[in-house]
């Protein structure tokens, strides 16, 4: 009787020890955290990366749920309707986020977002971070963006684009804090005005650059009629001056000049003549009979070409 009473126990020890053995192995891995689901609800406390077993044994098994806390990029576009412009404008922002490092925002997303089967592993769910992003973080971009941009012209969100981004910033990152979502890095990646503004601004700076161009043509021609009225007014300096001096000499060839001198110089002119060997005739001026100046001028003007035939 005591032998099959001990042999009973061993076979029920045997089988408690080889039934606490046989759990499932698991694993919360890297850039995850995770929580239990039991048979009486959701497990207290969020678990670290981490490997442990499942119970194995068990009518009601307990569940593991992941739910992904990697650094996760987005890109969000949108069609904006600028009512002080009444246009629209294509805007992309990009950002990049993380599940919270808050605990109490964590357990929002285990008690609110239902979890999918992992593939392959019967035991454990999992919540991808897209889920978590498209329920607590996008509806909340999309209206900060729009509620922020409709405050300004098309022109304003051009000319102020890293400003008004970094306001952009701000405002998602307060809104997102009471949220299982948290912000990394945000802001506005391009701006699309419409085609009638692309046209427009097209169009101011061609006029721009016409205007540019037509100021350095009259820079050119000023110059140009500048130079040239400063030769005129030196060359009327030169005549001016070449007038004077000949009233001048006339002045003074008036004053020292009497009848006795004239003829004079008359008959010195006519007897250089009569010793012209060649016998050649010189034709003088009747004016050069009055004027000593033009009788001496014509007359070494006349001796230089006899000279220059010889």
């Amino acid at each position: 009787m005591k032998t099959k009473l001990f042999g009973t126990l061993a076979a029920l020890m045997i089988a408690t020890t080889a039934l606490s053995g046989c759990g499932t192995a698991v694993e919360v891995p890297p850039a995850h955290v995770g929580k239990l689901s039991t048979e009486s609800g959701l497990q207290e406390g969020i678990i670290h990366p981490s490997k442990f077993r499942l119970e194995g044994f068990c009518w009601v098994c307990d569940n593991l749920i992941l739910v992904e806390a990697s650094d996760y990029g987005v890109k969000e576009s949108m069609k904006i309707y600028m009512p002080k412009d009444q246009l629209n404008i294509d805007v992309d922002v990009r950002g990049v986020f993380s599940i919270s490092a808050d605990q109490a925002n964590v357990e929002q997303i285990f008690s609110r977002v239902s979890a999918d089967q992992a593939e392959g592993e019967g035991r454990i769910r999992i919540i991808p971070i897209t889920k978590v992003y498209s329920i607590y973080a996008e509806p909340v971009i999309r209206e900060t963006i729009r509620s922020a941009l409709t405050k300004y012209t098309i022109a304003e969100v051009m000319e102020n684009r890293e400003a008004i981004s970094t306001e952009l910033a701000g405002e998602v990152r307060d809104r997102l804090k009471a949220t299982p979502i948290t912000t990394i890095r945000f802001g506005l990646a391009d701006v699309q005005p419409p085609e009638v503004i692309v046209k427009a601004r097209e169009a101011a700076k061609e006029r721009e650059i016409a205007i540019q161009r037509a100021e350095a043509d009259k820079q050119v021609a000023l110059k140009e009629a500048e130079a040239a009225l400063e030769v005129a007014v030196k060359q009327q300096q030169v005549d001016l001056k070449e007038a004077e001096t000949q009233v001048l000499v006339n002045q003074k060839l008036a004053e020292g000049v009497n009848d006795a001198f004239v003829t004079q110089r008359w008959l010195k002119v006519m007897d250089q003549l009569s010793k012209n060997p060649d016998g050649r005739v010189i034709i003088l001026p009747f004016e050069a009979m009055k004027n000593p100046a033009l009788l001496m001028g014509t007359f070494n003007q006349a001796v230089a070409e006899v000279s220059a035939d010889k």
